[in-house]
């Protein structure tokens, strides 16, 4: 009898964990450069200080065309948590050398403006969102 209260106990304890997490949005686009999707791009969603606790920094990297889709950082999940973030846009070398190395130079023209988290994003809750960058805009 005892089991199967404890059972009980934590199963109810887990529904009300489970349905008190806040929806992620799913969260699509592309980063282009004078219109052609560029590859290798990482792009981090950052929550800004002082936001809600429970938001979590979600990134995602382009494919050729340059389109990405973000997934929750640490969790892995997909989608966004709703909040305001920082946006911060960087080439990640596919091929990285040796630290003792020259590192390999970025390919692209990329503004300054895009990898410094100037740009802020509101995320709504429970809606999919995308979010395009065209460079040659900032």
């Amino acid at each position: 009898m005892l089991h199967k209260l404890t059972f009980f106990l934590f199963l109810v304890l887990f529904l009300v964990l489970a349905g008190c997490s806040p929806k992620t949005a799913m969260v699509t686009g592309t980063v282009t450069l004078n219109g052609k999707g560029l590859q290798d791009i990482s792009v981090l969603l950052q929550p800004v200080s002082g936001s809600d606790p429970v938001t979590e920094a979600a990134s995602g990297m382009t494919n050729q065309q340059g389109q990405f889709s973000l997934r929750l950082l640490f969790s892995k999940k997909r989608g966004v948590l709703p909040g305001e973030y920082l946006v911060y846009i960087n080439w990640v070398d596919p091929n990285p050398k040796p630290e003792n190395e020259p590192q390999n130079p970025c390919p692209y023209s990329i503004p300054v403006t895009v990898t410094n988290g100037s740009i802020r994003q509101r995320i709504e809750t429970g809606h999919s969102q995308k979010l395009d960058f065209e460079l040659s805009h900032f």
